[in-house]
Parts: C-alpha cells; structure tokens; sequence
C-alpha cells in the first residue's frame, strides 16, 4: 500500500538512530529545547534568540496567528491553498479573508500587494513551495511582498516546508533580510519526521521580541524529548544522505508531471514533492488508485478544490515505479479531454 494522500516524507534517519532516541536515558528527561534551537538558528544564521522550536509548522502558524491577529484580527492567504492556515485563525476567532490564485498559475503578485495595502491585515501568510500546486515565490516576488506588507504594516510569514526540493524558490535566507517576515519550516517533508512534530518559526534580530512573545503563547514542554533529539539528529545527517533523496524527489516530480501531461490532465508546475493534477472526475480517479492500494488526496466538497488531486512522490525508485503503472493504467481512461484544457 502506497499512503500518498497525506504528503508525509521519507524517514532518513537510520534504525540506530531511532532506537537511540526512544531510549530510556531520553525518555526519562524533561525536554530542552535551545538543544535543538542553537544548532538549528546556527543552520539558519541567526542568534538563537530569533528562532523558537516548535511541535510542527502548524504549531508555529498556530501561536502567530493566536499572538499577532487574535479575536477580530485579520488574517490572509492565497485559495486554494493550505488549509491549516483557515483552521488556526478559526481557532483563534481571527477573521480570515483569501486571495484568489489560480493552482496551475503562479503566485499573483499585483494582485496580493494590492489587497495588502487595501485590508491592512495583521497576517500574511504564503507557502513556497506552495501547496497544493507547488509553485514557488521567487526571491524578487519575496521582496515584492514584504514591501507591501511594510506599507500595510502587516506581518508576513513564509513557511519554507517544502524548500529543500525547489531550486528556484526564495530561501529562508532571503526572508531574513526583512524585519517584517517571520519563517516557518518543518522537518516532515525532506527529513521525513512527520510523526515526531518538529518545527520551528524564525526572524532577523530586529524581530526578536516577537519570537520570545509566540514561545510565551504555547506550552513550556511543545516538544518531547525524542522529538529534540530526531531534529538534532536530523540536522547532523551528511548533506550527501538528503541531498540524494531531494534528487530523487525531483527526478520523480519532473518524471510524473511529464507522464501526466502526456495522458491528457492539466499538470501545476510544482517544485515540492508532489504534483496537482486537474481530473474531470476527481474522486473517481482516486477511487480507481485506491484499488490498486494507492492513497492520493483529494478535496470533496470543497470549493475551489473541484476536480483537483494532489499526488505526492514516494521518493523510493520502486515505489515510484509501481505508482507510474498504476497511473498509466487509470489515466488513459481519466485524462481530461483537449476541449477541456483549451
């Protein structure tokens, strides 16, 4: 069975070290987080005062919107897009209003700037990678936005998850360079620790009270013991060993979006780990991948989603291989018509 709906990447770390971190020496202590901060702020060029490690992404995104927008506060994104970000001003009471984007187009940037500077919200946030079309901001689109959200005094987060597989996207490195943009990341997509909830939120110095303001928003103890300790390890793995697997993530991206387009569907042109595809019948092509155990998201009912599926690569050349057939085999049934992609 191949879960591919979920977007979960492959686990680098080797058995040895995963039994190390569910030793009993790690599971009787109280968790420290500056032991995983420092050398993920050394990483990142910054004092470890300007990051906070967090249990996820969404953990982040969840104490930024809880901190800096809260009840009434305004919060925004593109749509479609990830729908963590809706759900944690939801939780927060915030409202939440999006900018329409189209997710086999690219970022529309004229477009964000000039609702920025019309709304004025509190928070911006984008994904680049994006997801679910995988298109990439650009570090000139970066710089771009980051002065209309100063104009518009707004906040804008940019959650660098899936970073590690696009060549051409801005950098966390780029975002730096603003005093208005925090960083969000993950290490579930190209160190494959989905399961132990490891993230971070980070910003230049001139942000830093920020920072210490989301670590008062959360819980003390976010992250376990083994969670500090899988990211520590995940930072010390050789760059060969992650380097390998992005490669073959892009080889596979590259690889399915061509053997997409040549059975007729409307392909995004993603940089993550995964492709959007746009299907006359979503659910039924899905259904049809099911049978032959093999899970790929969709959204039904939701709108803005119509016809859409998200196939994430497994990032393993036979698992791969066995998704190609199986998609050669339903998609000659299931590809849009030349009407429909006119």
């Amino acid at each position: 069975m191949l879960r591919l709906d979920a977007n979960e990447g492959r686990c680098l770390l080797s058995e040895n070290d995963l039994r190390e971190i569910l030793s009993p020496e790690i599971a009787r202590r109280y968790p420290v987080r500056s032991l995983l901060e420092e050398p993920l702020a050394g990483r990142l060029g910054l004092p470890a005062s300007c990051l906070l490690a967090t249990a996820g992404a969404d953990d982040a995104i969840d104490r930024a919107v809880r901190t800096l927008a809260g009840p009434g506060g305004l919060v925004m994104s593109t749509h479609p897009g990830f729908v963590e970000f809706l759900a944690a001003a939801q939780r927060s009471s915030a409202m939440y209003e999006s900018i329409l984007k189209d997710p086999f187009g690219p970022f529309p940037l004229s477009e964000i700037c000039k609702v920025l500077v019309e709304k004025r919200p509190q928070l911006l946030i984008l994904s680049s990678p994006d997801n679910p079309s995988g298109c990439v901001l650009t570090p000139e689109g970066l710089a771009q936005i980051a002065a209309a959200c100063r104009e518009s005094g707004t906040i804008f987060i940019f959650d660098a998850t899936y970073g590690d597989f696009s060549p051409n996207s801005a950098t966390p490195a780029d975002a730096f360079a603003f005093p208005n943009v925090l960083v969000s990341g993950s290490f579930s997509k190209s160190r494959g620790l989905a399961g132990f909830r490891i993230g971070y939120i980070a910003g230049n110095p001139q942000i830093e009270g920020i920072i210490a303001r989301l670590a008062e928003a959360g819980p003390p103890f976010s992250l376990s013991s083994s969670a500090i300790e899988a990211g520590r390890r995940a930072l010390s793995l050789a760059p060969g060993v992650v380097k390998v697997f992005v490669g073959e993530i892009r080889r596979e991206v590259r690889e399915l979006k061509a053997l997409m387009k040549d059975l007729g569907f409307l392909v995004s042109d993603s940089e993550a780990n995964f492709v959007l595809i746009r299907a006359e019948e979503a659910l039924a092509f899905a259904k049809a991948l099911r049978e032959k155990e093999i899970f790929v998201r969709t959204w039904q009912g939701k709108p803005g989603y119509e016809n859409l599926v998200r196939i994430t690569v497994p990032g393993e050349a036979g698992e791969f291989a066995q998704l190609t057939e199986a998609i050669t085999s339903v998609g000659k049934t299931m590809g849009m018509t030349k009407e429909a992609l006119a």
